[in-house]
């Protein structure tokens, strides 16, 4: 009787250790396919970022560009103002100078 109590226990333990491992084994999978699942939100976020980011930039870059081009556009007329302006200025004083020696 002893030996019947003695294998009965036994058996239960085998059995109570396999369902123990059966849910550490369940668990474990669904936490690895819950992990896969962050990662690749995750991936799908940064993908999603690295687009958005690379859209700002280009937005950027061409408002720059627009900038720059209004600006050298308004550093070339003043520099040509400035050269129109030098040139009367020095072409009237040659003038000047030859009125007089010409006096």
């Amino acid at each position: 009787m002893k030996t019947n109590w003695l294998l009965t226990i036994a058996l239960c333990a085998a059995l109570t250790t396999g369902a123990f491992a059966q849910d550490n084994a369940a668990v474990r999978a669904e936490r690895k396919e819950k992990t896969r699942e962050d990662v690749k939100r995750v991936g799908d976020k940064v993908e999603t970022g690295v687009a958005d980011g690379a859209h700002a930039v280009g937005t950027a870059g061409r408002a720059t560009g627009k900038a720059v081009a209004k600006g050298a556009k308004a550093t070339g007329r003043a520099v040509k103002k400035g050269a129109k302006a030098t040139g009367r200025a020095v072409s009237t004083e040659a003038k000047k100078v030859e009125k007089k020696i010409e006096s």
